[in-house]
């Protein structure tokens, strides 16, 4: 429990300061026209703040998951007996810098991966993000 506790220690804040941050930024103009047209409650919430909302939300979770694999990576350096972190470190007391190496690889590609398939989740569930309005 205390390892999860950690990363969503790690992962919260760039969420929170995103969304926070994207409620912030919102068009009251949006806001205005939809309210003029009728609509409050959730009709408001889902079809003008969610979507305006959500592209900045998903750059905070891609920085959070940034966060979260950094953690995750130090904390199995500190206080792990296992893990590519654990393996690394282990690796390096004994100058097998080979080990070392294919850690970090390891590491970096776990990174990438992981990146790009957030961006692939981002483009299916906000495929308005960079596009004219």
């Amino acid at each position: 429990m205390s390892k999860i506790m950690l990363l969503f220690l790690a992962g919260f804040a760039p969420i929170f300061i995103a969304c926070v941050s994207a409620v912030e930024s919102l068009d009251p103009a949006k806001m205005l026209v939809a309210r003029i047209l009728g609509a409050s409650g959730w009709k408001l919430f889902r079809y003008v703040i969610f979507p305006s909302t959500l592209p900045d939300i998903f750059v905070g979770m891609r920085t959070s998951l940034g966060f979260i694999y950094t953690t995750l990576v130090a904390a199995e350096m500190v206080a792990a007996e296992s893990g590519v972190g654990w393996m690394v470190l282990d690796a390096s007391k004994f100058l097998k810098s080979d080990h070392v190496f294919v850690g970090i690889l390891a590491m970096g590609l776990t990174g990438l991966v992981l990146e790009g398939c957030f961006r692939c989740l981002e483009r299916l569930f906000v495929p308005w993000k960079g596009k004219a309005e």
